[in-house]
Protein backbone atom coordinates (compact mmCIF):
# COMPACT_ATOMS: atom_id res chain seq x y z
CA UNK A 1 0.00 0.00 0.00
CA UNK A 2 1.70 3.37 -1.04
CA UNK A 3 1.46 5.68 1.33
CA UNK A 4 0.32 9.23 0.65
CA UNK A 5 2.02 11.81 -1.34
CA UNK A 6 3.31 14.34 0.40
CA UNK A 7 3.56 18.32 -0.98
CA UNK A 8 7.53 19.14 -2.87
CA UNK A 9 8.08 21.17 0.91
CA UNK A 10 7.32 18.72 2.85
CA UNK A 11 9.40 16.14 1.17
CA UNK A 12 12.34 18.05 1.41
CA UNK A 13 12.08 19.15 4.79
CA UNK A 14 11.55 22.72 3.38
CA UNK A 15 8.84 25.14 4.26
CA UNK A 16 8.13 28.07 2.78
CA UNK A 17 6.63 31.13 4.57
CA UNK A 18 4.30 32.88 3.51
CA UNK A 19 4.92 36.57 1.51
CA UNK A 20 5.76 39.52 3.62
CA UNK A 21 2.99 42.16 3.94
CA UNK A 22 4.05 45.25 2.04
CA UNK A 23 4.82 48.15 4.35
CA UNK A 24 1.91 50.35 5.49
CA UNK A 25 2.23 54.04 4.94
CA UNK A 26 0.03 56.18 6.55
CA UNK A 27 -0.65 59.86 4.83
CA UNK A 28 -1.98 62.70 5.93
CA UNK A 29 -2.78 66.22 4.22
CA UNK A 30 -5.72 68.12 4.32
CA UNK A 31 -5.87 68.46 0.80
CA UNK A 32 -7.48 65.64 -1.02
CA UNK A 33 -6.11 66.45 -4.27
CA UNK A 34 -2.43 65.97 -3.12
CA UNK A 35 -3.24 63.22 -0.95
CA UNK A 36 -5.03 61.17 -3.83
CA UNK A 37 -1.74 61.93 -5.70
CA UNK A 38 0.81 60.79 -2.99
CA UNK A 39 -1.57 57.60 -2.43
CA UNK A 40 -1.15 56.42 -5.80
CA UNK A 41 2.54 57.23 -6.39
CA UNK A 42 2.71 54.67 -3.68
CA UNK A 43 0.97 51.87 -4.00
CA UNK A 44 2.23 52.27 -7.29
CA UNK A 45 5.49 51.35 -5.51
CA UNK A 46 4.50 48.42 -3.83
CA UNK A 47 3.12 49.54 -0.51
CA UNK A 48 -0.07 49.79 1.59
CA UNK A 49 -1.38 53.41 2.33
CA UNK A 50 -3.64 54.37 4.49
CA UNK A 51 -5.40 58.31 4.40
CA UNK A 52 -6.42 61.15 6.53
CA UNK A 53 -7.46 64.30 5.63
CA UNK A 54 -6.52 65.88 9.56
CA UNK A 55 -4.47 64.81 12.52
CA UNK A 56 -7.20 63.39 14.98
CA UNK A 57 -8.56 60.99 12.25
CA UNK A 58 -4.64 60.02 11.67
CA UNK A 59 -3.84 59.39 15.77
CA UNK A 60 -6.83 57.20 15.65
CA UNK A 61 -5.66 54.94 12.77
CA UNK A 62 -2.10 54.93 13.78
CA UNK A 63 -3.45 53.52 17.04
CA UNK A 64 -5.44 51.01 15.44
CA UNK A 65 -3.19 49.52 12.64
CA UNK A 66 -0.20 48.17 12.38
CA UNK A 67 1.91 51.15 10.27
CA UNK A 68 5.51 51.13 9.56
CA UNK A 69 5.54 54.62 8.21
CA UNK A 70 3.59 57.53 8.51
CA UNK A 71 3.92 60.73 6.18
CA UNK A 72 2.34 64.04 7.29
CA UNK A 73 2.02 67.61 5.81
CA UNK A 74 2.70 70.09 8.58
CA UNK A 75 -0.26 72.32 8.16
CA UNK A 76 -3.27 70.69 9.34
CA UNK A 77 -6.36 71.38 11.17
CA UNK A 78 -6.43 71.59 14.65
CA UNK A 79 -2.65 69.83 15.20
CA UNK A 80 -0.12 70.65 13.11
CA UNK A 81 2.05 67.89 11.71
CA UNK A 82 4.97 68.11 14.28
CA UNK A 83 2.19 68.27 17.35
CA UNK A 84 0.78 65.27 15.37
CA UNK A 85 4.34 63.30 15.48
CA UNK A 86 4.84 64.05 18.92
CA UNK A 87 1.84 61.98 20.49
CA UNK A 88 2.38 59.27 17.62
CA UNK A 89 5.87 59.19 18.83
CA UNK A 90 5.04 59.14 22.12
CA UNK A 91 2.78 55.94 21.62
CA UNK A 92 4.95 53.80 19.34
CA UNK A 93 8.43 55.37 18.89
CA UNK A 94 9.47 53.07 16.53
CA UNK A 95 7.23 54.15 13.78
CA UNK A 96 9.45 56.77 11.62
CA UNK A 97 7.50 59.81 10.72
CA UNK A 98 7.92 61.76 7.19
CA UNK A 99 7.39 65.50 7.78
CA UNK A 100 6.05 67.09 4.15
CA UNK A 101 6.27 71.11 4.39
CA UNK A 102 5.76 73.85 1.28
CA UNK A 103 8.30 75.98 2.72
CA UNK A 104 12.12 74.97 2.71
CA UNK A 105 13.10 76.01 6.17
CA UNK A 106 12.20 73.44 9.22
CA UNK A 107 9.27 74.24 11.50
CA UNK A 108 9.45 74.35 14.76
CA UNK A 109 8.86 70.58 16.40
CA UNK A 110 10.48 69.05 13.26
CA UNK A 111 12.77 66.87 16.06
CA UNK A 112 9.61 64.75 16.78
CA UNK A 113 9.90 63.82 13.16
CA UNK A 114 12.62 61.39 11.66
CA UNK A 115 12.77 63.27 8.65
CA UNK A 116 12.05 66.65 6.72
CA UNK A 117 11.43 67.23 3.05
CA UNK A 118 9.94 70.26 0.75
CA UNK A 119 7.18 69.35 -1.10
CA UNK A 120 9.05 71.03 -4.29
CA UNK A 121 11.20 67.85 -3.65
CA UNK A 122 9.59 65.80 -6.28
CA UNK A 123 8.04 62.15 -6.31
CA UNK A 124 11.94 60.51 -6.76
CA UNK A 125 13.25 61.69 -3.95
CA UNK A 126 9.75 60.83 -2.04
CA UNK A 127 10.36 57.34 -3.00
CA UNK A 128 13.50 57.39 -2.10
CA UNK A 129 13.29 58.87 1.70
CA UNK A 130 10.13 56.33 1.97
CA UNK A 131 12.82 53.37 1.08
CA UNK A 132 15.72 54.77 3.53
CA UNK A 133 13.27 55.28 6.57
CA UNK A 134 11.39 51.90 5.95
CA UNK A 135 14.82 50.07 5.60
CA UNK A 136 16.26 51.09 8.80
CA UNK A 137 14.59 50.96 12.18
CA UNK A 138 15.27 53.93 14.49
CA UNK A 139 14.06 54.42 18.25
CA UNK A 140 14.76 57.34 19.89
CA UNK A 141 14.51 57.56 23.96
CA UNK A 142 14.44 61.54 25.71
CA UNK A 143 15.44 61.52 29.02
CA UNK A 144 15.29 64.57 30.71
CA UNK A 145 18.59 66.23 29.26
CA UNK A 146 19.84 63.38 26.72
CA UNK A 147 19.14 61.56 23.69
CA UNK A 148 19.46 58.21 22.73
CA UNK A 149 18.76 57.29 19.12
CA UNK A 150 18.85 53.72 17.94
CA UNK A 151 19.48 52.52 15.01
CA UNK A 152 19.53 49.03 12.94
CA UNK A 153 20.34 48.66 9.00
CA UNK A 154 17.48 45.70 9.10
CA UNK A 155 19.08 44.16 5.66
CA UNK A 156 22.36 44.08 7.13
CA UNK A 157 23.85 40.39 7.67
CA UNK A 158 24.00 40.07 10.99
CA UNK A 159 22.13 42.93 12.18
CA UNK A 160 23.76 44.88 14.54
CA UNK A 161 21.89 47.69 16.60
CA UNK A 162 23.91 50.45 17.20
CA UNK A 163 23.24 53.45 19.90
CA UNK A 164 24.21 56.74 19.79
CA UNK A 165 23.55 59.26 23.07
CA UNK A 166 24.08 62.56 22.99
CA UNK A 167 23.12 65.36 25.13
CA UNK A 168 19.96 66.92 23.93
CA UNK A 169 20.51 70.12 21.43
CA UNK A 170 24.47 69.03 21.01
CA UNK A 171 26.54 67.28 18.28
CA UNK A 172 29.22 66.39 20.55
CA UNK A 173 28.29 62.11 21.29
CA UNK A 174 28.63 61.34 25.14
CA UNK A 175 28.69 57.52 24.57
CA UNK A 176 28.06 54.62 22.13
CA UNK A 177 27.49 51.02 21.98
CA UNK A 178 26.20 48.22 20.13
CA UNK A 179 23.69 44.94 20.36
CA UNK A 180 22.51 42.37 18.85
CA UNK A 181 18.68 42.89 19.38
CA UNK A 182 16.31 45.84 19.68
CA UNK A 183 15.81 45.00 23.77
CA UNK A 184 19.31 44.22 24.81
CA UNK A 185 20.33 47.96 22.62
CA UNK A 186 17.01 49.97 24.23
CA UNK A 187 17.81 48.32 27.76
CA UNK A 188 21.89 49.36 27.02
CA UNK A 189 20.72 53.01 25.89
CA UNK A 190 18.41 53.36 28.87
CA UNK A 191 21.64 51.90 31.70
CA UNK A 192 23.73 54.59 30.35
CA UNK A 193 21.08 57.38 30.12
CA UNK A 194 20.53 56.65 33.91
CA UNK A 195 24.30 57.18 34.26
CA UNK A 196 24.39 60.21 32.53
CA UNK A 197 21.42 61.46 34.49
CA UNK A 198 22.93 60.56 38.22
CA UNK A 199 26.29 62.29 36.99
CA UNK A 200 24.63 65.15 36.20
CA UNK A 201 22.47 65.01 39.39
CA UNK A 202 25.85 64.42 41.57
CA UNK A 203 27.10 67.82 40.01
CA UNK A 204 25.05 69.63 40.84
CA UNK A 205 24.59 68.78 44.26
Amino acid sequence: MRSPSKPPAARSGIVHPPPARPPTVLCVDDEPAALFLRKTLLERAGYQVLTSLNAADALIIFSANTIDLVISDHLLPGLTGTEMSRRMKQEKAAVPILLLSGVAEQPEGAENTDKFLGKADGPEKLLQTVAELLRYRRLKILDRGFCAEIACDLLGTPAIWHCVIQRTGSADILAWTQARTEQAAVAAARKELSKLNRSTTNHRT
